[in-house]
């Protein structure tokens, strides 16, 4: 695990540190924590103003931290795993101590190492469930390098996968590609070119589309193709590949595959908050969570 996206990770979770320790805690609304010749300030008024402030995305955290803790259950993965891996998180980034530890969180503004562990988990839960498990080795970038460089495809997008399935069985009768997105595909930009979307490299379409469109031969039409805009199919027109050599691209390779994991690990970390059964009691956010609706 890199230092770069696990402090990216982190950082997205300091700013519920202190609402869940006085959560844990009990809050006393009558407890003054400063004082000051204008008037003091109490427990009670800072716990209501970052309630206010920043409620709605803390709760998702909160919640969020509540659905990875029982994915990690049904995973199989234990406390052992997290200590691993904060292992090797003290070692890419030369720690020798859990004081070097702590002194290295307190610069990035963390005070718990509770919160460092959340965050582990978190990334190992998404990286499991995505099926991509740390780095990727050099056989995974050898076989991104053999897909090659950049495609010219088309797609038709519709809502259903029943539509998909008809248009395709359409295709295979006979049926020209173009016209059928002219007159059936729900993307306005492409279908007017007959669903031709250009030349496009790695990194550049959304994970389920593009690991399809990278597998299929040139005249190749896909199966139906489902991501969050709907069902696609996609047909390869042209492949152009690498003009340079393994080595010479090996690290644009490794973050084109690197970008395409954080996006899957993003997506799927919104399908696990839909696949769990939630009810807001507290009228001030009854509006939070929308993003994880079913």
């Amino acid at each position: 695990m890199k230092k770069s996206s696990l402090v990216m990770a982190l950082s997205s979770m300091m700013l519920i540190s202190a609402c869940s320790n006085d959560s844990e805690a009990g809050t006393d609304n009558s407890k003054v924590v400063v004082e000051t010749s204008a008037g003091d300030v109490t427990e009670g008024e800072l716990v209501e103003f970052l309630k206010n402030s920043y409620g709605s995305p803390a709760l998702e955290i909160l919640v969020m931290d509540k659905a990875i803790a029982a994915e990690a259950d049904n995973l199989d993965i234990s406390e052992e795993d997290i200590d691993e891996q904060v292992e090797e998180f003290m070692e890419n980034n030369n720690l020798e101590t859990e004081e070097d530890l702590s002194n290295m969180l307190q610069m990035q503004g963390i005070n718990d190492k509770d919160i460092l562990r959340k965050s582990i988990l978190r990334q190992l839960v998404l990286e499991k469930r995505v099926g991509m498990v740390g780095e990727p080795t050099d056989e995974e970038l050898q076989e991104e390098y053999d897909k090659g460089k950049e495609l010219e495809a088309r797609h038709i997008l519709v809502e259903d996968e029943e539509t998909a399935l008809k248009l395709i069985q359409e295709l295979k009768d006979g049926a020209d590609f173009a016209e059928l997105a002219k007159e059936n595909s729900q993307d306005p930009a492409s279908a007017v070119e007959g669903g031709n979307l250009g030349s496009f490299p790695p990194g550049s379409m959304t994970p389920p589309f593009e690991e399809v469109a990278f597998s299929l031969e040139e005249g190749e039409i896909s199966e139906p193709v489902k991501t969050s805009f709907g069902y696609h199919i996609i047909e390869v027109l042209d492949r152009t590949d690498f003009e340079e050599d393994f080595e010479e691209v090996k690290g644009q390779l490794l973050s084109t595959l690197m970008q395409r994991k954080n996006q899957k690990m993003s997506e799927e970390q919104i399908q696990l908050m839909k696949e769990i059964d939630f009810e807001i009691l507290d009228e001030q956010f009854e509006d939070s969570l929308n993003n994880f609706t079913k």
